[in-house]
């Protein structure tokens, strides 16, 4: 399992370079900082939503214990079936949306990167 995590570390490493190699910096600053915020725009009122109805689930179940939202998940088994239907959809495109603020984060990068590669000496 270590040599596959290797072998798909450098495949992304490679990948890095040949889009730092081919793409101007500024344009993946743009497209990063548009995936981030785009990604921002979605995830964080989402999560709102989920912290807001698991709140309101886990109080109207007498569970909500002291610092519950620290670990919101561990509590996701004392929701009822309907519940569930309700408070997992926002959490489950929250964290997806998360990947995104990420990915747009490494997009970023790689732009800073280029254009310190392409900067003229």
């Amino acid at each position: 399992m270590q040599e596959a995590l290797w072998v798909l570390g450098l495949l992304l490493l490679a990948c890095a370079y040949a889009i730092v190699s081919a793409v101007a910096g500024d344009e993946l600053l743009l497209v990063g900082l548009d995936v981030m915020l785009s990604s921002a725009a979605v995830g964080v009122p989402l999560e709102l939503i989920y912290f807001l109805l698991l709140a309101w689930a886990l109080h109207a179940n007498r569970r909500a214990v002291k610092g519950w939202y620290w670990r919101s998940f561990e509590h996701h088994g004392s929701l009822s079936h309907v519940q569930r239907m309700y408070i997992l959809p926002p959490f489950y495109v929250g964290a997806l949306a998360f990947l995104g603020i990420v990915l747009g984060i490494v997009i970023c990068v790689l732009g800073f990167a280029a254009l310190v590669m392409h900067r003229p000496s």
